[in-house]
C-alpha cells in the first residue's frame, strides 16, 4: 500500500517535469529558428543557453505577482524578437539589420498597414510561441526546486557578465568598435537579439539631428546661365530597371518614358548604392559616400547647396516625414524653402502641390519623393489605374505600379512644357525577385544580388531648354553609380564650387568609375556590384566584401 501510495506521488511529479521540459526546450528550439538559417553554431548555442537561461531564472520569482508580471512581459518581448527574426528570415531571406530597424522605427501607421499583408501568416505562430514560452515559466515553477532556481539566476549573471567583458575586449580592438554599442553587442547574444539593431539604428537617428546644424563651407560658389529656369527631380521609390518597357520589359509599363526618350539623357546601366531608401537617398543627394557616412557629408546635399546658389527649393513627398523631422531624408527635405508630406496618399496628390509650386519666380529646384513602387506595390495606385491583370496579382501590381509612376511622370512633363525646363529621374533602389513568397518583390538585405541595386535614371529637356544651347542625349551605356549624382545634379544646375567633377557624365572630363561600391543592409559591408550574384534565384555565392571606414557617428 504505500508503495502504491509512493508512486501516485512520484509520477505526477514526474509528468510536470516532462511537461515543463517540453515546453522549455520547444519555446527554445523555436526562437532559434531564424538563427539556424543565418548564424554560425556558436551564436545559436548562446542564445540558445541564454534563453532557457532566462526562463529558469523567472521560475524562481513565478510565485511572486511582480514575477509574474515579469514573466508574462518577458514572453511577450521574445516572442516579438522572435516575429521580428522570422519575418526577417521568411520573407526576405535575410538576418534582421540595423537598416531594417530603422525602417521600422521611421515607419508610420498607413505604411505598417499596407504591409500587414505580408506578415499575417506568421502571426499563429508567433503567438503559439509566446503560449509556449509563458506555460513553460509557469510550469516550471511549480516542479522545479528553489535550489535549482537560485542556481539559474546565478549562471544567468556569470553568462551576461562574462560576455559583457568578451564583447567589451573585442569592442577595444575591431575597426567597427565605435559603430556598435557595447550594449548592442552583448544583446546579440541573447534571445533579445533584434533590440541590438534598434539600439543602432536610434542612435542613428538621433545622429540625424546633427545634420541640421551644420552650415556647408562653399568660399567658391558659382551659377553659371543654363537657359532653365525650372529644374524638377522625381525620386522614384522601389523600381526595377527590368521591369521598365524603356528598358527592354516585354510590357509597355513605360509609354510616356518611351516616347519623350529622343529628348532625354538615359542611363542604360544605373547602380543605387544602397538596397534601402533611408540610407541610399542621402548618399545620391549628397556627398556622403557607402564609406564616409559622416554629419559634415550629409549637409552637404544639392538641397542646401542650391539654396546658397539662389534656388527657390521646394520638397514634396508622399512619404512619411519621420517623427519630429528626425532622418537623414527628411533632414535634406526640410532644408528646401518649402516643404510638404501627405503620408496616405498616392503620387498623383503631389501634382496639386507642384503646380503651386511651378508659380514661384526666378530659378526653382522642385523634388518630388514619391512612394512609387514600394511593397506592398498593390496599395500604390488607385483603381483607375488597374490596367495590366495577367492573372498573377502581385506581378501586376508591381507592374501596375510602374506604369502608374509613369503617368506622374507625364503629368509632371505635361506642366513642364512650354517653359526653359528638365527633369530628372531616378529610383531609391531596385527590388528582388522572390519567387518563394507571395508578394514576389523584396528588399535586398544581407546577401544582395544586383537586382536589389539596379534602378532607372534618365534626364529630360523641355523643347524650349534645347532651342537655348546643346545638350547632352542619348544613352550612358556604361555602369554609373548614383554616388556620383551630387557631382552631376549640380553639373545639370550650373553651380560650381570650384571642384573638379570628372565623375559627373555632364562634365566634358568625364570619367566612367572602374569600382561601383555598394552596401549591403547594415551599412557596415561594402560590396563590389561586379562581385555580386546577377538575381535573387541565381546560386548563392560567397561574395567578397571590405567593412566599411568607421566614422564619427
Amino acid at each position: 500500500m504505500s508503495f502504491v501510495l509512493h508512486s501516485l506521488s512520484v509520477y505526477p511529479r514526474q509528468r510536470k517535469i516532462y511537461l515543463f521540459l517540453g515546453l522549455l526546450f520547444s519555446s527554445t528550439l523555436i526562437q532559434l529558428w531564424p538563427l539556424y538559417h543565418l548564424q554560425p553554431l556558436r551564436v545559436i548555442l548562446r542564445v540558445g543557453t541564454c534563453n532557457i537561461l532566462i526562463i529558469l531564472s523567472l521560475t524562481a520569482y513565478y510565485r511572486l505577482w511582480i514575477g509574474k508580471i515579469l514573466a508574462l512581459g518577458v514572453s511577450l518581448i521574445l516572442a516579438v524578437n522572435f516575429m521580428i527574426a522570422l519575418c526577417s528570415w521568411e520573407i526576405y531571406q535575410s538576418d534582421f539589420n540595423n537598416i531594417f530597424a530603422m525602417s521600422i522605427l521611421e515607419t508610420h501607421w498607413a505604411e505598417v498597414k499596407s504591409m500587414t499583408e505580408m506578415y499575417l501568416s506568421w502571426i499563429p505562430v508567433c503567438v503559439m510561441y509566446f503560449f509556449l514560452t509563458y506555460f513553460s515559466i509557469d510550469s516550471g515553477a511549480k516542479c522545479l526546486s528553489s535550489k535549482i532556481q537560485r542556481a539559474a539566476v546565478m549562471a544567468l549573471l556569470i553568462f551576461l557578465a562574462w560576455f559583457t567583458y568578451s564583447q567589451w575586449k573585442k569592442q577595444q580592438k575591431d575597426s567597427l568598435g565605435g559603430y556598435y554599442p557595447l550594449s548592442a553587442r552583448v544583446l546579440k547574444v541573447t534571445p533579445f537579439y533584434v533590440a541590438s539593431n534598434f539600439i543602432v539604428a536610434y542612435r542613428d537617428i538621433a545622429f540625424a539631428k546633427e545634420i541640421k546644424q551644420i552650415d556647408i563651407d562653399l568660399p567658391v560658389l558659382t551659377i553659371k546661365d543654363t537657359n532653365i529656369d525650372t529644374y524638377v527631380i522625381i525620386i522614384g521609390e522601389s523600381a526595377r530597371r527590368s521591369n521598365m518597357g524603356l528598358y527592354g520589359f516585354e510590357q509597355n509599363t513605360t509609354p510616356v518614358q518611351n516616347s519623350i526618350a529622343p529628348q532625354a539623357l538615359i542611363f542604360d546601366h544605373a547602380i543605387s548604392p544602397a538596397a534601402a531608401t533611408v540610407t541610399s537617398i542621402p548618399m545620391i543627394l549628397s556627398k556622403a559616400t557607402t564609406e564616409s557616412f559622416t554629419a559634415a557629408d550629409l549637409s552637404n546635399n544639392i538641397v542646401a547647396v542650391a539654396n546658397k546658389g539662389g534656388f527657390n527649393t521646394t520638397w514634396l513627398s508622399t512619404q512619411n516625414v519621420v517623427g519630429k523631422h528626425n532622418n537623414y531624408i527628411t533632414l535634406i527635405g526640410t532644408t528646401s524653402n518649402q516643404s510638404q508630406w501627405m503620408t496616405g496618399k498616392y503620387d498623383d496628390a503631389l501634382l496639386l502641390y507642384l503646380d503651386e509650386a511651378l508659380k514661384q519666380k526666378g530659378k526653382k529646384l522642385i523634388m518630388l519623393h514619391i512612394s512609387g513602387s514600394h511593397e506592398i506595390a498593390c496599395t500604390r495606385y488607385p483603381e483607375w489605374a488597374d490596367k495590366i491583370n495577367t492573372g498573377n496579382k502581385y506581378e501586376d501590381c508591381y507592374n501596375n505600379s510602374i506604369l502608374f509612376t509613369d503617368y506622374i511622370i507625364g503629368e509632371v512633363i505635361k506642366r513642364l512644357q512650354g517653359r526653359k525646363s528638365s527633369l530628372l529621374y531616378f529610383s531609391d533602389h531596385g527590388l528582388e525577385k522572390n519567387p518563394d513568397i507571395p508578394s514576389l518583390y523584396m528588399h535586398g538585405a544581407d546577401t544582395p544580388s544586383k537586382e536589389a541595386y539596379d534602378v532607372p535614371q534618365f534626364i529630360w529637356y523641355s523643347s524650349e531648354s534645347l532651342n537655348g544651347q546643346p545638350r547632352k542625349l542619348g544613352h550612358i551605356r556604361e555602369n554609373y553609380s548614383l554616388l556620383n549624382n551630387y557631382a552631376m545634379i549640380l553639373d545639370w544646375l550650373g553651380i560650381s564650387t570650384n571642384e573638379p567633377r570628372c565623375n559627373s557624365p555632364l562634365s566634358e572630363c568625364y570619367r566612367p568609375a572602374t569600382s561601383i561600391p555598394v552596401t549591403d543592409g547594415s551599412r557596415a559591408k561594402v560590396f563590389e556590384y561586379k562581385d555580386l550574384r546577377d538575381t535573387f534565384t541565381s546560386p548563392k555565392k560567397k561574395t567578397p566584401y571590405r567593412e566599411a571606414s568607421p566614422n564619427p557617428l
